[in-house]
């Protein structure tokens, strides 16, 4: 009997993470439930708008390929449009429409336009808004199989996507390491953040 239970166990473990490989869509697994880091304090979405570079992110699977990426936060009819465009082997542009959340700003809901629309959480973590941000965004990850008996397996692991934004192409060394700093301080998984090329690139209008 108990050979039987080690087996069933280990069957639904080796099920669990097949699930996982397929449902992060070649995203970086992490081990644990996402950590809770701080958000911006007093958190000004008008003070936020504007355009935005990426000089660091970690994967992303809409942006392979992608130079040059800008993210814009504009008002437009009322809203808050979010566009980000970057060269691949063509100019290439994502739109959604932003949700500050009133009882915390810092949180932003991202609605997806398009045939799919899709849907997001993105946290600004730390912002002086006038040359840095720093946006993130996490998910537990759960068996797409419900597992009767074995709630523990739930939020083993989870996803994140990490963005480090500035208001000019380029980020001076010491505005990296402060911002290094605070991610380290706050267990903020940052091995996976690779550079955006942001050379050569002919700048478009907001």
């Amino acid at each position: 009997m108990g050979v039987y239970r080690s087996c069933y166990f280990v069957c639904w473990v080796a099920i669990f993470f097949t699930c996982l490989t397929c449902n992060v869509h070649s995203q970086t697994l992490l081990l644990g439930a996402c950590p809770s880091p701080p958000m911006q304090s007093e958190f000004s979405a008008q003070d936020f708008l504007g355009r935005w570079y990426e000089v660091e992110r970690t994967f992303v699977m809409a942006e392979v390929g992608w130079r040059c990426i800008t993210v814009d936060y504009r008002e437009e009819s009322g809203r808050i449009r979010v566009e980000t465009s970057g060269n691949a082997v063509v100019k290439r542009t994502m739109a959604a429409v932003a949700t500050f959340t009133p009882n915390s700003p810092a949180r932003i809901i991202l609605r997806g336009e398009g045939s799919l629309p899709t849907q997001s959480t993105n946290y600004v973590l730390l912002s002086d808004y006038n040359s840095y941000a720093v946006v993130w965004s996490c998910r537990n990850v759960d068996p797409l199989i419900p597992i009767s008996g074995l709630d523990f397996l739930r939020n083993l692991s989870h996803t994140e996507n990490l963005w480090i934004l500035s208001r000019n192409r380029t980020m001076d060394a010491s505005t990296r390491e402060q911002i290094y700093s605070f991610l380290d301080t706050n267990a903020i998984n940052r091995r996976s953040l690779r550079p955006v090329p942001q050379d050569n690139c002919q700048e478009g209008t907001p």
